[in-house]
């Protein structure tokens, strides 16, 4: 989960540096309360998308760990490779 946890810290501060950077991206003295909320919304909206991805990641991470500490490996769902001789159509 640590790098989940790394992942999220470098989009935060991703977003931080390019928000110190950004002329547009910095409040004035002047913005509006309406203005500011709408920010608000956008980042919150932000914040919960970037936390249902993290959970995303999560939940994969977790099922690879049960898949390999069950002693199978992700191609175990792939067929056999000695099951039945089929014909070869190019060869035909």
């Amino acid at each position: 989960m640590s790098i989940f946890l790394g992942i999220a810290l470098l989009m935060i501060l991703g977003a931080a540096l390019h928000r110190w950077t950004d002329p547009s991206a910095r409040g004035h003295g002047g913005d509006s309360l309406a203005a500011r909320d709408a920010q608000m919304a956008r980042l919150r909206e932000e914040m919960d998308a970037l936390q249902s991805e993290v959970r995303r990641l999560g939940e994969e991470q977790s099922f690879m760990v049960r898949l390999l500490s069950e002693g199978q490996k992700p191609r175990a769902a792939l067929p056999d490779e000695s099951g039945p001789d089929l014909p070869n159509p190019e060869t035909s």
